[in-house]
């Protein structure tokens, strides 16, 4: 291996300068280099818009939800929430009613602004237990306090559906949802008038555009539920990647009229789009790598056709066929070696200036407002691991193709 070693550093290097690599291959490690670092920011990128997106909804929306099948919802919601709150898994417990409706809201010009809404019922002293909302109210977390107040019920709009409406604070908006009993032949509709006593901007359009919370009271009171009622429960777990199995556990230990989900199942669809997408530019982007390993590929049968009088020399002197195939892969790894080391490092140093500094997004088309950037060791190793493997099986080749020469024709004939 040692005499390998040596012959391979010394084809590696200029004709001409012998202190210096050939043209091709530093070619061939600058195209390497650029792709693991590519892939690198790339995934740290995805990873952190993946992280960012996952903490949006967890904390906008409960861990676990459990509902009932009973058509008039949570009858015995105190002994169902002390039922939960014995779980040792369990950090909070909150009830909820959802319901969707319309939002109006009249101007000095023009028609009313109409938009379709997701109304949530909520009590301000436990919302917080399961979901920080007061971290995202406007212009600060007493409006939340603000929703139980008396007289005509207050309601916290989303920034961007109060935007839609054009509704400011002290305004009124009108909420309209179908209530009662559904008729098919006639189905009614109910409105109530609201104040905005707040608003609330998480960053995520979906909920900001959309969402509405009203206090539990004035909620049951407008959506005809009986009072000390609830649609849902809310429920906040110590570990919310085995949100799962708190929500199986759940639903085993409260009967089968109860049915719990956890937050993944509710957006499995998203995140498993967001793992086919890492899939497909991981792919995408290892073409980077793939063209430079057939770079190397190149090289080395170049390498291969310049020194065949020096490979028949040596065969023709005694060395094995093994070391001469050793020679060009070790030339290979080599070459794909000092790639992956030099894109590694410049992709963590691009990675910790993103992660330093940012890069401006706007916030109306984001849900954030700087470039999200996490750092998977699995996934830099991973680059690493497999940009080493292909420059591997790009030296084994033409590595086979030099072992093979015959040195007695070779230095005949040249």
């Amino acid at each position: 291996m040692e005499f390998a070693g040596y012959i391979a550093r010394r084809y590696l290097r200029s004709r001409r300068h012998s202190r210096f690599l050939s043209r091709g291959s530093v070619t061939a490690i600058v195209g390497i280099a650029i792709g693991v670092m590519v892939l690198n920011i790339t995934l740290a990128v995805m990873n952190g818009f993946h992280h960012e997106m996952r903490r949006t909804f967890v904390e906008n929306m409960p861990m676990v939800t459990i509902i009932t099948s009973t058509p008039e919802g949570f009858t015995d919601l105190g002994g169902v929430m002390d039922r939960i709150g014995a779980d040792p898994d369990v950090l909070g417990v909150a009830p909820f009613i959802r319901q969707v409706g319309l939002a109006t809201a009249t101007r000095t010009l023009g028609p009313p602004r109409i938009k379709e809404i997701v109304a949530w019922g909520i009590e301000p002293h436990l919302v917080d237990t399961v979901q920080p909302l007061s971290r995202y109210l406007l212009p600060d977390a007493s409006v939340l306090g603000e929703l139980d107040a008396t007289g005509t019920p207050r309601v916290i709009l989303g920034a961007d559906l109060a935007n839609s409406l054009y509704a400011a604070m002290g305004d009124t908006v009108v909420l309209t949802t179908v209530n009662g009993e559904l008729d098919l032949d006639k189905i009614e509709a109910e409105s109530r008038k609201f104040v905005v006593c707040g608003f609330f901007e998480t960053g995520m359009f979906e909920f900001d555009s959309r969402f509405v919370y009203v206090d539990l009271v004035a909620a049951r009171d407008f959506f005809g539920y009986a009072p000390g009622g609830a649609s849902m429960l809310g429920v906040k777990v110590a570990d919310l990647m085995r949100a799962d199995k708190v929500a199986d556990r759940l639903e085993d230990d409260l009967g089968t009229t109860y049915f719990a989900t956890d937050w993944m199942a509710l957006n499995a669809n998203l995140f498993q789009w967001i793992k086919l997408e890492k899939i497909i530019m991981i792919l995408l982007l290892g073409m980077i790598i793939l063209i430079a390993g057939f770079n190397i590929i190149g090289i080395l049968t170049m390498m291969v056709g310049e020194r065949r009088r020096e490979i028949g020399i040596l065969l023709a002197m005694g060395a094995k066929r093994s070391q001469v195939m050793g020679i060009f892969l070790i030339n290979g790894v080599w070459l794909g070696a000092v790639g992956v080391f030099f894109g590694s490092v410049v992709g963590l140093a691009g990675i910790w200036f993103l992660k330093q500094y940012g890069i401006t997004l706007p916030g109306d088309v984001y849900f954030v407002e700087t470039v999200p950037v996490l750092l998977q060791w699995g996934d830099f190793f991973l680059v690493a691991a497999i940009s080493l493997v292909m420059a591997l099986l790009a030296g084994w080749w033409p590595s086979w193709e030099a072992s093979n020469l015959k040195p007695m024709e070779i230095i005949r004939y040249t």
